[in-house]
């Protein structure tokens, strides 16, 4: 008669699924969401919105630069949801390594537009277009800016001037890395820096809001209590020197790190878990 192998403890970790049940909460926290149109409101957002209000009304250019990860396309995005339709139409490019006949077709393909081969067929298409469209005005969103070749933003430069009218054929603004201003300053693109008519850099999270910033988060996955004790907001607080995107990180990893624990505030013990797992948190913490 053979002997029955012996019970081994299973050692598989929970599913995301019972985590989140477990914990009571919707999705997981500081998860990017793509139909949230939500917000954290910081006095600084006040001053950005109402400059872009105020240059796409105008059709000026505008910079906005900061940090990767500060919420600059975040607060772009959430503009943009708050545009009037009947006003104005924004475009968002993201591919940043465009050339300056790709730029141009890539504006007349957002357009609906078909593109020829002739530079000279497309400029006659977007300015008919543009025709067309007016008084609405195209806001015209460039991310990732300080990735661009010069060539495309002198493109970008020109078209600014199509129709020969007195005021720009669209509304331009550029986001980029903190360099991006200094760069178009020094560089060939001189003309360009000249038509900026508002340059503004996002700043990151003040300390002081950090903890109703993670509580905000966590609200919104349907969850009405602090969970993070003191040492852990300070903690997290430090490693990510209130860069939105590397706090979400930490805070997410260390929520995993809690969660997996069966418990149900989020110590410091944690966040060093998770300093484990974000590099660009970790890294700070080493070079500090």
């Amino acid at each position: 008669m053979r002997a029955e192998s012996p019970t081994v403890p299973s050692t598989k970790e929970p599913a995301l699924e019972d985590l989140l049940r477990a914990w009571g909460l919707h999705h997981v926290p500081f998860a990017p969401e793509e139909k949230a149109n939500q917000l954290y409101a910081l006095e600084s957002h006040r001053e950005i919105r109402s400059l872009l209000d105020t240059t796409a009304a105008l059709r000026g250019v505008l910079m906005l630069t900061g940090s990767p990860g500060t919420g600059k396309s975040t607060l772009m995005k959430n503009w943009i949801a708050s545009l009037e339709p009947k006003r104005y139409l924004p475009i968002l490019i993201t591919q940043s390594s465009l050339s300056a006949t790709g730029v141009l077709e890539t504006i007349l393909s957002k357009l609906g537009e078909h593109t020829g081969f002739k530079r000279s067929a497309n400029l006659l298409a977007l300015e008919k277009h543009l025709t067309q469209l007016d008084p609405v005005t195209l806001v015209l969103i460039l991310d990732d800016a300080q990735n661009y070749p010069g060539p495309a933003l002198e493109e970008l430069r020109l078209l600014l001037g199509l129709g020969g009218r007195q005021r720009s054929a669209f509304c331009l603004i550029l986001l980029g890395d903190d360099y991006l201003l200094g760069s178009l300053r020094l560089s060939v693109q001189r003309a360009l820096f000249s038509r900026i008519s508002a340059a503004l850099s996002m700043a990151v999270l003040p300390r002081e809001e950090i903890a109703a910033y993670l509580n905000w988060h966590v609200s919104r996955c349907g969850l009405e209590r602090d969970i993070f004790a003191p040492a852990a907001i300070d903690l997290l607080a430090e490693a990510s020197d209130g860069n939105p995107r590397i706090l979400g990180l930490l805070a997410q990893a260390a929520w995993l790190a809690a969660a997996r624990q069966s418990v149900f505030t989020i110590e410091a013990a944690h966040v060093h878990i998770a300093l484990r797992h974000v590099p660009a948190a970790n890294a700070k913490i080493t070079q500090a």
